[in-house]
């Protein structure tokens, strides 16, 4: 798997769960005795997200892609030998 999809897979995975906390947020009725329940969840995917952007924030790099570290693999596509990242 190359850089590029596993970011673009995080992404994916981080948008589910972002709308799945918006959407449990808007249809839950918190009036309820299981309203300790309904926060400790949201907590959890509150955490997930945090920690699926800190996965990706480390896999998205700075680097400028300079010629002199640039070449191609076996299958012609064009890469960063610096950051792994397909160009």
């Amino acid at each position: 798997m190359t850089v590029k999809k596993a970011i673009k897979m995080l992404d994916w995975w981080i948008d589910q769960r972002k709308q799945a906390t918006e959407q449990f947020k808007n249809n839950w009725d918190y009036k309820t005795e299981v309203e300790d329940v309904a926060k400790t969840m949201l907590k959890s995917d509150e955490t997930v997200i945090y920690n699926l952007e800190t996965i990706r924030a480390e896999l998205v790099s700075n680097c400028k892609h300079p010629k002199k570290s640039q070449d191609i693999d076996p299958d012609g596509n064009r890469y960063c030998t610096n950051c792994n990242l397909d160009l």
